[in-house]
């Protein structure tokens, strides 16, 4: 105390004679307040403990509550990131899973398409090739063909499509270009009149709307007459180029969907200016190994540029289909697709051949009354090499 008397007083001058009773009485006061320190000094340290103990305590909680994992949902802003990682995780995988499915139907849909092709002997090449037709009924169930159509066919006998029909049909159908190589005698008329009355939908008065090239007048007529067939009990109007049609006719006036023509009258008709082929949808060159011979190739020109409409289809039918064909029609179309039935440039499978020798001209002759003796019985189709040996016979 005297210590802590001298600190205080430090400095300073006391006379402690002259003050001694005033003294005595402050060193009683402070002997009280040290014992009332030291008895406060032992609670103090009896609390001392207590608050250690708290502190420790308060520690272990910070440590618990560091070490603890956060609760779930406790943070809004984490939770609501998260969802949104799951949701477009979700979305992914539900994207990744309508992809996979529809690959696998694509690649279910391309085998089936592929063993039905190889049933019928179908060979095909190009991109995005529809599905051949499995049956007439396909056409008013996926494209929507007209009564008439259907009815026509099944009073002509045709129950099922033959396999130039179930292929270039549907290609046409889809509005691609298309070449075709089938036999004769395999239904490439009603593969190529079908389809185009089909997109052609109804009659119009605004003009020729199809054309159909073929090499001869005979083979021109026929396809006229067969495709008169397919349109009764329609609007339609299918005409023939005859000469005096060329002469007189005035196309302006005269209502006609489907023109079929040679190319040298239908050439003429151009010329003369008598024709208006802009509003042409459909070019069919029927026989198109002939109809790109060298002796017919200006007049083939002349047609493809006077059908100067840019959204029209060209397609090519032929029996046979040669290497120079298929550039030349490669040239004229535009991601064509290409149908052959069979093998190209080879025979028919369903006709019967046979080579017999003679030795002269008089030779041909008996050997053909020997042939109508035997077996052939009217109509016959005899094929010769120019007009004057047709003449001869």
């Amino acid at each position: 105390m005297e210590k802590s008397v001298s600190f205080l007083f430090g400095g300073t001058n006391f006379n402690r004679k002259k003050f001694a009773p005033d003294f005595a009485k402050f060193k009683n006061c402070t002997e009280e307040d040290d014992d009332s320190n030291k008895k406060l000094s032992f609670f103090e340290e009896e609390e001392e403990p207590e608050k250690k103990k708290n502190i420790v305590s308060s520690k272990k909680r910070k440590r618990k509550s560091a070490n603890s994992e956060p609760v779930e949902g406790f943070d809004v802003f984490k939770s609501s990131k998260k969802a949104l990682v799951e949701g477009k995780k979700e979305e992914q995988n539900t994207k990744n899973e309508i992809l996979e499915n529809s690959k696998k139907e694509l690649n279910q849909r391309m085998e089936k398409d592929a063993l039905s092709r190889k049933q019928y002997n179908i060979h095909v090449s190009g991109n995005n090739i529809p599905p051949p037709l499995k049956s007439f009924a396909e056409l008013s169930s996926r494209y929507g063909c007209k009564r008439y159509i259907l009815r026509n066919l099944a009073e002509l006998g045709f129950k099922e499509p033959t396999p130039i029909q179930r292929q270039a049909i549907p290609v046409l159908l889809s509005g691609r270009e298309c070449f075709a190589c089938a036999p004769t005698g395999s239904g490439k008329t009603f593969a190529f009149i079908c389809p185009m009355l089909m997109k052609l939908k109804r009659p119009s008065t605004d003009g020729i709307r199809a054309i159909i090239l073929s090499p001869a007048r005979e083979l021109a007529a026929q396809t006229a007459r067969e495709g008169k067939k397919l349109i009764k009990g329609s609007k339609f109007h299918i005409r023939l180029m005859t000469k005096p049609l060329v002469k007189t006719a005035d196309f302006s006036k005269l209502p006609c969907d489907v023109l079929i023509s040679t190319p040298m009258r239908l050439k003429r008709a151009i010329k003369a200016r008598k024709i208006d082929l802009s509003k042409v949808e459909y070019l069919v060159l029927d026989e198109s190994d002939k109809l790109f011979e060298q002796s017919l190739l200006k007049q083939i020109d002349c047609v493809v540029k006077a059908c100067s409409n840019p959204s029209i289809i060209r397609s090519l039918f032929s029996a046979t289909l040669p290497d120079f064909v298929e550039e030349l029609a490669r040239s004229i179309m535009h991601d064509a697709v290409r149908v052959i039935i069979g093998r190209k440039n080879t025979a028919s499978e369903t006709v019967k051949q046979k080579l017999v020798f003679a030795g002269t001209e008089e030779g041909k002759l008996i050997a053909l009354r020997q042939r109508f003796a035997e077996s052939l019985n009217p109509p016959v189709l005899i094929f010769v090499q120019s007009k004057e040996r047709k003449g001869t016979l």
